[in-house]
């Protein structure tokens, strides 16, 4: 995701993320990656900025303080941001969907309250007065299980 963040806002912009450069355009364009990778990732500053060779304090500043100055100043560049950030909303539901989609299908073939439903259904049975001792009765069945089985 955040490769094709980058490869977006480099097409987008004209601009080399990697270009070690303060030129205004530069810093704008860096603005824009920083604001949408925040966004649109799990990423840490730290993680973010390791993309690019820079610290986490120069993604912040970039998200806190350059970012607003393209939103005033930059009508062009904030488009430019609003749609990347649009056409990636899709593109980042329907990755998010089907990677959740996928973990419920494993989850569903896991079995393991099947296998143990018996023994939970007489623990359940037990009275409310007398579960102190049944938790001790149990562990002590299970340590012997454990070690003599």
């Amino acid at each position: 995701m955040i490769s094709k963040i980058r490869k977006e806002v480099e097409e987008a912009t004209l601009q080399d993320l990697s270009v070690k450069r303060r030129n205004r355009k530069l810093v704008y364009a860096r603005a824009i990656y920083f604001k949408l990778c925040k966004e649109k990732t799990t990423y840490t500053l730290q993680r973010i900025a390791d993309t690019l060779e820079v610290n986490h304090a120069t993604v912040l500043h970039a998200i806190n303080n350059i970012f607003p100055l393209i939103q005033k100043e930059e009508p062009f560049l904030y488009e430019i941001y609003n749609k990347i950030k649009d056409e990636d909303d899709m593109n980042y539901l329907k990755e998010n969907y089907y990677a959740l989609r996928n973990e419920y299908e494993k989850l569903l073939k896991i079995k393991t309250f099947d296998e143990h439903q018996e023994i939970v259904n007489i623990v359940r049975e037990i009275p409310k007065k007398h579960i102190d001792t049944a938790k001790v009765r149990v562990k002590a069945m299970v340590d012997i299980i454990k070690n003599y089985a």
